[in-house]
């Protein structure tokens, strides 16, 4: 069984017809995945700008990373499980789809650079946070981080309307 034919059998499922067809289904789910990335996104950015000096340069990053962690958290996994009833809904249109393609690569980039910045310099963090300057690659990750978040948005926009 190839990988199209598992999403063509994911999408034609009784779960996958049902949010596709269903009136109300696929636009709530829909509304879910976009009220969630709009607030884990918001929260990633606000700590990336502190990274990159251009906001909040009155509180440590660590103290803002701190007090956001639990919304941007909770943003993506909500994200994570409304994108995947999503994907369930029109798995084979997602498999042919080169911007869905893009989107997966870039959340890819994303999780990499988050990980990253997790084990170089958070574990620093106090230790460069008390000068209110962050070190370049930390700079360098929030700067990745905005830009990757911009592309996986844009793609996913680009997936929803190219797909119709």
């Amino acid at each position: 069984m190839s990988l199209f034919d598992i999403c063509q059998a994911l999408q034609n499922s009784a779960v996958g017809t049902s949010i596709r067809e269903s009136l109300w289904t696929f636009p709530i789910i829909e509304t879910i995945h976009i009220l969630a990335l709009a607030l884990s996104v918001g929260m990633i950015i606000m700590l990336d700008l502190r990274l990159i000096g251009a906001g909040m340069r009155h509180a440590p990053a660590g103290q803002i990373m701190g007090q956001l962690k639990k919304w941007y958290v909770i943003g993506f996994g909500t994200m994570v499980a409304s994108g995947v009833l999503l994907f369930w809904s029109e798995a084979a249109k997602c498999y042919r789809s080169n911007s869905f393609r893009i989107k997966l690569l870039l959340l890819l980039l994303v999780a990499l650079n988050a990980v990253f910045f997790e084990i170089v310099y958070k574990p620093r963090m106090e230790q460069w946070d008390a000068g209110q300057n962050p070190p370049a690659g930390a700079k360098l990750c929030g700067w990745c981080s905005m830009v990757l978040w911009i592309g996986v948005i844009g793609f996913g926009r680009w997936t929803a309307y190219g797909m119709k």
